[in-house]
C-alpha cells in the first residue's frame, strides 16, 4: 500500500512534503434489505430468496489508480502513453472526483526525472479540461536503489460491485423445494454492477430534463386539427414495413 502526502510546489516542482494521507473511506451501501437471522425468507413472487438480498450490489468509494513508468534515464513520457493519460483524465472527468492526484517517488533513483514526466502528466490533464484546482502533487516512500519506481495516478470514484459468485453447493438435479438456487441471479448483479455508468442511479433517481416545448405545440396542434400526432420517418432510407 503506497502511503500518500501532500506535496506544495513552487516555481513547477515539487519542494516539501507534508504529513497529509489521501483519505479513501469505504462506504458500504447495500441495495437490498437483508432478512434478519437469515431465518425470514424475502418472496420473490411464489419463489422464495430474493436474489437481490443474496447478490446485492454494494456502493462504496474505491481507489482508480494508474502507474506511469519511470526510467532512470528518461525525462520524457514513453510514446503513446498520452493516450493512456488521456483516458485516465477522461475517467476522472466522468466520475466527477473533486481531486486527482499525481503520487512521485521519493528517494528513488529516478526521482529527478520523475518529477519532469509529473509536469508533462500535469500537462495533460491541464489540456484534458481537469481544472489546476483539483490536480495535487503528492509523493511515496521508494528505495534509493529503485530506478524503475512508476508515478502513480490515483483519485477516489463511486462504484458499484457485488461479491464473487460461488461456490454451487446446491444440487439442481434433485430439488423440489421451488426455491431459488445458491447462484441464481449472481451474474445478473454482476453485469449490472459493472455497466452501470454512474452507480448512484441505483440508488437515487436524476431530476428530469424539461419536456420540449416546442414539440408539445407541435403534437398539441396536429391532435386538434385531426392529424397524426407521430412523428414522420420520411427522411429515413427506407420503410419501416421494409425491415
Amino acid at each position: 500500500m503506497i502511503e500518500l502526502a501532500t506535496m506544495r510546489r513552487s516555481g513547477g516542482l515539487p519542494l516539501r512534503r507534508l504529513p497529509m494521507a489521501l483519505a479513501i473511506g469505504l462506504i458500504g451501501v447495500s441495495l437490498a434489505a437483508c432478512s434478519s437471522a437469515g431465518t425470514q425468507r424475502v418472496m420473490v413472487g411464489a419463489v422464495p430468496d430474493d436474489y437481490r438480498v443474496n447478490h446485492p450490489i454494494t456502493i462504496s468509494e474505491t481507489l482508480a489508480t494508474m502507474d506511469v513508468p519511470v526510467g532512470r534515464e528518461t525525462p520524457y513520457l514513453a510514446r503513446g502513453m498520452d493516450e493512456n493519460i488521456l483516458a485516465f483524465a477522461a475517467s476522472f472527468l466522468n466520475a466527477r472526483s473533486p481531486e486527482i492526484a499525481i503520487v512521485l517517488p521519493s528517494g528513488a533513483a529516478n526521482t529527478h526525472n520523475a518529477s519532469s514526466i509529473a509536469l508533462q502528466i500535469e500537462s495533460i490533464f491541464l489540456g484534458a479540461g481537469i481544472p489546476s484546482s483539483a490536480i495535487s502533487f503528492r509523493a511515496y516512500p521508494a528505495h534509493p536503489g529503485e530506478a524503475q519506481a512508476p508515478i502513480r495516478l490515483a483519485y477516489v470514484r463511486i462504484s458499484a460491485e457485488t461479491a464473487p459468485c460461488g461456490p454451487w453447493p446446491d444440487d439442481l438435479s434433485d430439488d423440489n423445494d421451488n426455491r431459488n438456487y445458491a447462484n441464481f441471479g449472481c451474474a445478473t448483479q454482476q453485469n449490472l454492477a459493472a455497466m452501470v455508468s454512474n452507480p448512484l442511479d441505483l440508488l437515487y433517481p436524476r431530476v428530469m430534463t424539461p419536456p420540449s416545448a416546442a414539440r408539445r405545440t407541435g403534437v398539441l396542434g396536429a391532435y386538434e386539427s385531426g392529424a397524426d400526432t407521430g412523428t414522420a420517418y420520411d427522411d429515413f432510407p427506407f420503410a419501416l414495413g421494409e425491415l
